[in-house]
């Protein structure tokens, strides 16, 4: 139980990058120096994280390494979205994010046998796809899909246009 400890706080870590990620992005895109500081930080925070991971043994390692791995690359993702904000940037770390998640989700299944460890992926696999096309919606919603008055009045001129 004790080595269980040492790696529940990582847990939270990967959806902590889940609030960043749905966060939306109508905030003033970061300045370089602010990026590089906080690319720094997010990399030395994983540095430290497998730090605490090198203290573990077996499958609550290998756990642990995955949260670290998949918060850093979360995070980074979002970063990557605040400095260059886009839709296709925020799809992008909500699918990091996504994925992040379910790599510590299978990790974590990996302790189950049997029907406990095939529903536990399933699940998994469940809660992945539906961040996915959740995504995806989010992304549609953001840029106003394909009725959205730029693309329908693109649509309009070039019907209009003789052939």
């Amino acid at each position: 139980m004790h080595g269980t400890f040492h790696w529940l706080p990582l847990a939270g870590l990967a959806l902590a990058a889940t609030a960043f990620a749905s966060m939306p992005h109508k905030a003033q895109p970061l300045t370089k120096p602010a990026y590089e500081a906080q690319k720094a930080r997010i990399e030395a925070q994983y540095k430290a994280d497998r730090k605490l991971c090198d203290s573990q043994k077996g499958h609550v390692q290998d756990v642990c390494e995955v949260e670290a791995k998949g918060r850093a690359a979360a995070l980074k993702a979002e970063l990557e979205a605040r400095y260059r904000p886009s839709p296709d940037a925020s799809q992008k770390a909500k699918n990091v994010t996504a994925d992040a998640n379910y790599d510590v989700a299978k990790a974590k299944c990996g302790a189950l046998r049997d029907q406990a460890k095939k529903r536990c992926l399933d699940e998994a696999e469940a809660a992945h796809e539906a961040a996915i096309r959740q995504a995806k919606v989010e992304k549609v919603q953001e840029t106003g899909g394909p009725f959205a008055s730029g693309a329908a009045a693109a649509h309009r001129n070039l019907k209009r246009e003789p052939s």
